[in-house]
């Protein structure tokens, strides 16, 4: 290894290969140049995330941090000690952390150590410890601009840099050979076919969705609606569902769970709809979709609006807007030039904007800043 590589610890939150900001994490240290930085992942848990970053030869460490208070004080001692252990063993030089617990825990350790911290904002809502979060860190990377309405209270934007999101463009090529997932049937008809993404839960407003697919039934459009993503609140499907029956288009709309390959999904795929309440920060599916050359309509919540160009490669519509929301689909779902010319568009925005490639050589920017190392 040569002498100058500094090593940098990466905290998770979580230890899975579902949610957004796991897949940005992976993205990021499999591509850092190793001739300057050595990653050393550590987890909460051992799943797939452990596995997939091991066969990419990175080093893993599986270790809880617990919450910080005053129920548990000896465990928090403890999880700060290993954590210094670690930094020790590992000759850590700066440590890159995506939550409010495990920034709390490396800001702690740095005071200890005098090693930088660099704090990855991947969420919209306000956290009770953002004040000292803010302390804890050196620098403060925001995956959107809207993110720093997050911490409002600030005046000064020296810690601040915002990277949004990539995507690794080579899985959006085009669809692959293998046949097609049982959970993708529903897109292998005629129908103009609409996707979401996203958690089942109520912030996500999949019902509002369902509500506007209504709308096309009216207008004698022929639609399938895919909606793709764990379910984490069973009495919410459970809302959807029946509204679903009650608007008689239960027969059109497929809930299918979380499905692995999304790029397939995509390219089978007409419109693209987020249409989430409130909790986004800048959603990594909208990119996905747009990486895959589809239009994308999405609500005005986190930075979706910085990664859509309004009415050029999709729309933004008002949150929990059935009617609006409707509107939109509408016009594309009318409309297969159009649906074209907005896919393309789309394609182009994330090869300019939204590349990995991108994300990567500004994040290593922040380091160099932090650590004086030399980007080429």
């Amino acid at each position: 290894m040569p002498s100058h590589t500094k090593n940098i610890l990466f905290c998770s939150t979580f230890g899975n290969l579902r949610w957004g900001g796991q897949k940005s994490l992976y993205h990021l240290v499999t591509r850092l140049d190793r001739t300057k930085y050595r990653p050393v992942v550590l987890l909460p848990t051992e799943e797939d995330l452990a596995e997939m970053l091991r066969g990419q030869k990175m080093e893993v460490v599986i270790h809880e941090l617990p919450p910080i208070g005053l129920i548990a004080p000896f465990a928090c001692l403890l999880s700060v000690r290993y954590l210094f252990r670690l930094i020790e063993t590992h000759d850590i030089a700066l440590m890159h952390t995506d939550g409010p617990r495990n920034t709390l825990y490396a800001g702690l350790v740095s005071w200890l150590k005098a090693i930088p911290v660099v704090f990855h904002v991947r969420a919209s809502d306000r956290d009770r410890y953002d004040r000292i979060i803010y302390r804890c860190s050196d620098r403060i990377v925001l995956v959107a601009e809207a993110l720093r309405d997050r911490f409002d209270w600030v005046n000064d934007n020296s810690k601040f840099r915002t990277i949004y999101n990539g995507v690794d463009l080579k899985q959006f090529e085009g669809p692959t050979p293998a046949s097609i997932a049982v959970e993708v049937q529903a897109l292998s008809g005629k129908e103009v076919m609409i996707v979401c993404a996203g958690r089942v839960e109520p912030q996500k407003g999949q019902y509002n969705l369902i509500e506007a697919c209504a709308k096309l039934k009216d207008a004698r459009i022929p639609f399938q609606l895919l909606l793709a993503g764990d379910v984490t609140d069973e009495k919410y499907l459970a809302t959807c569902r029946n509204k679903a029956m009650e608007l008689k288009i239960n027969d059109r709309i497929t809930f299918s769970g979380h499905i692995e390959n999304m790029p397939d999904v995509l390219y089978r795929t007409d419109i693209f709809v987020l249409p989430s309440i409130h909790g986004e920060a800048f959603s990594r599916a909208i990119i996905e979709a747009m990486a895959a050359g589809r239009p994308v309509v999405a609500t005005d919540v986190g930075g979706a609006r910085e990664a859509i160009e309004e009415g050029v490669s999709g729309f933004i519509v008002p949150p929990a807007n059935p009617a609006t929301l409707a509107e939109k689909i509408l016009l594309l779902a009318r409309d297969a030039s159009v649906r074209r010319k907005f896919g393309a568009a789309a394609r182009k925005r994330v090869e300019e904007r939204f590349t990995i490639e991108r994300n990567v050589r500004k994040t290593e920017q922040v380091y160099a800043e932090l650590l004086r190392t030399v980007v080429s």
